[in-house]
């Protein structure tokens, strides 16, 4: 199809991670490169084949990353450096002045990088709707065509360079110019990949289905997004959809590996621990031998199932054929719903001597750090994922969290601060849950007016909680 040329897009999801304390246990396909860039000049339809073949022999390589958004390093994403998912790039300029696009990294063979944007040091539009993203028709001229290019690429160069407000200007330039190609949404869902920024990425490539119907990657994109944990919505909900597009993707492409990943992933998260699960799994190896992600997962499942010694020979092949750093993260972070923080830092810490600025290998590299109770590195680490990408929610709540739970009460409240500056309608409930503890903080502390300030944030967040008004009463009458 012409708008998604990428090797292909892995995603990981583990278990609900409780930022108040533990990590999130749920893979990121952000910055773990799940997407690739758009390819700026590719005018002809990706098929199924061409996508599997370029997911099997592509490497991770930045350079290539940056001529195309189908950079070989994008397998999940879209560059080496970028872990999340790379994708079409360009949104409407009445959109782009608002928003923030975050990069996607492809894995060699797998995945397709996402990237964190930031569209300004100005507070950003954290969300787009859907109805937002216009869709134009007619026959844009020569010039406009080139322009629309030279902007794909441009976006795709600094996504891949960490220059993330640059590329977000750049996809949302080229959406204004051609909102009828899918390549500018679809990239901007991989940015919104990036950071995590779940709502906006669903808008994205729900927006990129409608544009092309028959394209698998949009639907294996938005199928990783559902899997999410997104607090205040209904999970069962979201993974059934999720298995439904993972199958709607295996359909138009029967060769797909990440597609047949995805579907044992949402069948997984639905509880559906069976033999499609694994087949899924196995199919997905089958199509792709050298599929690291898709050998993670299957050790999780056979650990799952208590087969032990299956599970360990699968997390050595996966641990083996690591080699590129979007691999490296997504196999860290299943590794990481299964509690193995101290094997997933070892395969962080490999991506970040490649990439020093991934932010996705940041932030899980800090979440093991604070699950382990390094809290002097963690901190360290999580100030340079959110340096990385100042747009991205994620960061600032785990630095909450990490404060919190040294008692570090202001700097706790402060950063997340920060988040509610960024945060979406679905991560509200969560956001407000890091403000009830840090006012539960306070309180215990004696220090009831700052908790009595903290408990009116939770609520004007949550306001159906309503624990959180007696909470507020008995600060307020200490």
């Amino acid at each position: 199809m012409k708008g998604f040329s990428f090797y292909g897009i892995v995603f990981l999801a583990f278990g609900l991670l409780v930022l108040t304390g533990s990590a999130v246990g749920q893979d990121l396909g952000s910055s773990n490169g799940l997407f690739r860039s758009p390819n700026p000049k590719s005018s002809t339809k990706s098929t199924a084949k061409s996508t599997a073949s370029k997911a099997t022999s592509s490497k991770s390589n930045s350079s290539a990353a940056k001529k195309t958004t189908t950079s070989k390093s994008n397998k999940p994403a879209a560059t080496a450096k970028s872990t999340s998912i790379k994708t079409k790039t360009g949104a409407k300029s009445a959109t782009s002045a608002k928003t923030t696009t975050p990069k996607t990294v492809v894995k060699p063979a797998k995945v397709v990088n996402i990237q964190p944007s930031q569209t300004a040091a100005k507070q950003p539009v954290r969300t787009v709707p859907e109805e937002n993203i216009v869709i134009t028709v007619g026959q844009p001229t020569p010039d406009y065509n080139e322009q629309f290019e030279k902007a794909i690429e441009e976006g795709n160069i600094a996504r891949d360079d960490r220059e993330y407000t640059k590329a977000e200007a750049a996809y949302l330039r080229a959406q204004s110019l051609k909102s009828s190609d899918s390549r500018a949404v679809y990239g901007l869902g991989n940015l919104f990949s990036d950071q995590q920024r779940w709502e906006e990425a669903e808008n994205a490539y729900r927006t990129a289905i409608r544009l092309e119907p028959n394209a698998p990657e949009p639907y294996i994109a938005l199928s990783f997004v559902l899997t999410q944990p997104i607090v205040g919505t209904t999970l069962s909900e979201r993974y059934a959809e999720a298995e439904k597009m993972a199958r709607q993707a295996i359909q138009l492409d029967n060769q797909n590996a990440l597609a047949y990943d995805q579907l044992g992933v949402a069948l997984e998260l639905r509880g559906i621990i069976s033999d499609e699960t694994l087949n899924a799994y196995k199919r997905a190896i089958a199509l792709d031998p050298e599929f690291a992600l898709a050998y993670a997962h299957l050790g999780r499942l056979y650990r799952r199932k208590g087969q032990i010694n299956e599970s360990s020979g699968a997390y050595r092949n996966a641990i083996t054929l690591s080699t590129d750093v979007p691999t490296m993260i997504l196999v860290a972070d299943v590794m990481q719903s299964q509690q193995r923080y101290l094997e997933s830092e070892q395969l962080l810490r490999r991506a970040l001597r490649q990439d020093p600025k991934n932010p996705t290998a940041l932030f899980l590299l800090g979440r093991a750090l604070t699950t382990r109770g390094s809290f002097d590195e963690a901190e360290k680490v999580l100030n340079k994922s959110a340096e990385v990408s100042p747009n991205s929610f994620v960061s600032y709540m785990l630095l909450g969290s990490l404060y919190a739970r040294q008692n570090k009460f202001d700097n706790a409240e402060n950063a997340l601060r920060k988040a509610l500056r960024v945060v979406s309608q679905n991560e509200k409930k969560r956001l407000a849950q890091e403000f009830e503890a840090v006012g539960d903080g306070y309180l215990k502390s004696g220090k009831s007016r700052d908790a009595a300030r903290v408990y009116r944030q939770a609520i004007e967040l949550d306001s159906d909680k309503s624990s959180l008004s007696g909470k507020l009463a008995k600060a307020q009458g200490s």
